[in-house]
């Protein structure tokens, strides 16, 4: 990557006009404007200040500056925990966060991690670390305070829906996880499921795709929900192994509108078979660069929901003291020349309940009509699936009363709010219901902030339900 824009901007200064002369002279006066403040401060100022910090702090207010959260300085020992985090390897607790109104919520916990063993749940909110609140800091600031060396402990408060806040005491080590992980489904369905795009992704990823064809998958389902991305080149490789040799996978658009186009230089390692890949909101960068490109091509279905939109090429540059700089230099576009950036993708299939997108997957996948059997109050069971869901259905006054959303998306419906005519809108392959609508005979009840339905109403739309009490 940083060989590549050496060349093009080696290229591009030969075809330079003297208006861009101009301005690199001015960028050379300014950057030595900067260098002569530096050096008053550091050898005359009262405060003696620490050079390291005034650095740090010099490059923050230059970066701070562009509003692009994805341009970061790494110092050198930044730059190597961002490396061994995306392939996979870290010191730490084993859990992803974001940054929600100003405080840190965990978005998944790593299986067999320090923080699953604690019983960190994705969801939490973590209050304070060590005693010490996080409100308002960045997300670096709460990631370098949650690693540290194996065998030292760590202090959370956290806060959980339904629950006062408690504290966790989480003896960090070392996280050492695969970024592919895979199985037979039954129905000789492979899944893949791909945790980030790191150096070592698209070998494990190809071996993976031998495994499953050696073991017999007649189809597959490639699982990237909750999958930030990374580098672009592991994206490129295992859509080689699915797309095959010569594929525009994604195009680049620089700032001068200058595109490239990126193809894949591999063979496929499998025939094409029936595919359906996972995402949802947290699907990310390489996510989508793969994901996209599998969608243009007509390859598989995406199924969940809106990935993220991060739609932007950040290359690492190396810097003199060891560290990088993170810089975004492109925005990327799928094959079609989809923009992503700031929209997403849109799945072919909305489902936005989690626990139903790969029982959805493999619905697509398997023949068959969809049915759904209510055998206890949180549980239902599905073409031979079981599974447990936040609600179950109720009983009301001699009335059998079902989850909405959770039941018409587990049959292969659409399940939207639609703010413009503050109904609930239903889609199928073949018809689009508008509730609350005449023909039900019993209105629809909100509880807990559920929709319900009576199950007569539903069977009287034509769709097929089965309690057992």
């Amino acid at each position: 990557m940083f060989k590549r824009l050496v060349v093009l901007i080696s290229f591009v200064t030969l075809l330079w006009s003297p208006a861009a002369w101009a301005e690199e002279d001015k960028a050379m006066t300014n950057a030595a404007t900067i260098g002569e403040v530096f050096g008053y401060i550091t050898n005359y100022h009262l405060k003696q200040p620490d050079i390291d910090q005034l650095t740090n702090a010099g490059i923050k207010g230059m970066l701070d500056q562009l509003g692009d959260s994805y341009t970061v300085y790494f110092s050198p020992g930044e730059l190597d925990e961002f490396s061994e985090e995306l392939n996979g390897d870290f010191e730490g607790i084993g859990a992803e966060l974001e940054i929600k109104e100003e405080v840190p919520r965990v978005t998944r916990v790593l299986n067999g991690s320090p923080a699953e063993q604690a019983g960190l749940q994705s969801g939490d909110i973590i209050v304070a670390v060590d005693n010490k609140t996080l409100t308002g800091q960045s997300l670096t600031q709460v990631v370098e305070q949650l690693r540290g060396k194996k065998g030292t402990n760590v202090t959370i408060t956290v806060r959980r829906v339904g629950q006062p806040d408690f504290s966790l005491e989480i003896t960090r080590n070392t996280v050492n996880m695969p970024t592919v992980n895979e199985k037979i489904l039954e129905g000789q369905i492979g899944y893949i499921a791909v945790e980030s795009f790191g150096m070592e992704t698209g070998e494990q990823f190809g071996n993976a795709l031998i495994q499953l064809k050696e073991s017999g998958a007649k189809a597959f389902i490639i699982d990237l929900r909750n999958n930030g991305g990374g580098y672009i080149d592991a994206a490129l490789e295992m859509a080689g192994y699915l797309l095959g040799k010569d594929k525009i996978i994604l195009l680049t658009e620089d700032r001068e509108k200058y595109q490239e186009a990126y193809t894949t230089e591999l063979d496929s390692l499998i025939n094409p078979l029936p595919m359906v890949v996972l995402v949802n909101e947290h699907s990310a960068s390489a996510s989508e660069i793969l994901a996209g490109a599998l969608q243009d091509y007509g390859t598989a279905t995406l199924v969940g929901t809106k990935t993220y939109g991060k739609g932007t090429v950040q290359d690492i540059l190396p810097l003199g003291n060891g560290g990088a700089l993170k810089m975004t230099t492109a925005f990327y576009l799928t094959p079609k020349g989809q923009r992503i950036d700031g929209q997403g993708l849109q799945p072919d299939r909305a489902i936005a309940t989690p626990e139903l997108q790969l029982l959805a997957a493999k619905q697509i996948l398997l023949s068959g009509a969809p049915e759904i059997t209510y055998t206890a109050e949180k549980t239902i069971q599905t073409q031979g699936d079981t599974v447990n869901l936040p609600i179950g259905y109720l009983k009301e006054k001699g009335q059998q009363l079902v989850p909405l959303r959770f039941t018409l998306e587990s049959l292969g419906y659409e399940v939207k709010w639609d703010d413009k005519i503050n109904h609930i809108m239903v889609k199928a392959s073949n018809k689009t219901w508008q509730l609350p609508n005449n023909s039900l005979k019993h209105p629809l009840r909100q509880i807990n902030g559920y929709f319900y339905i009576a199950a007569e109403d539903l069977r009287l739309l034509g769709v097929d339900i089965r309690i057992q009490e």
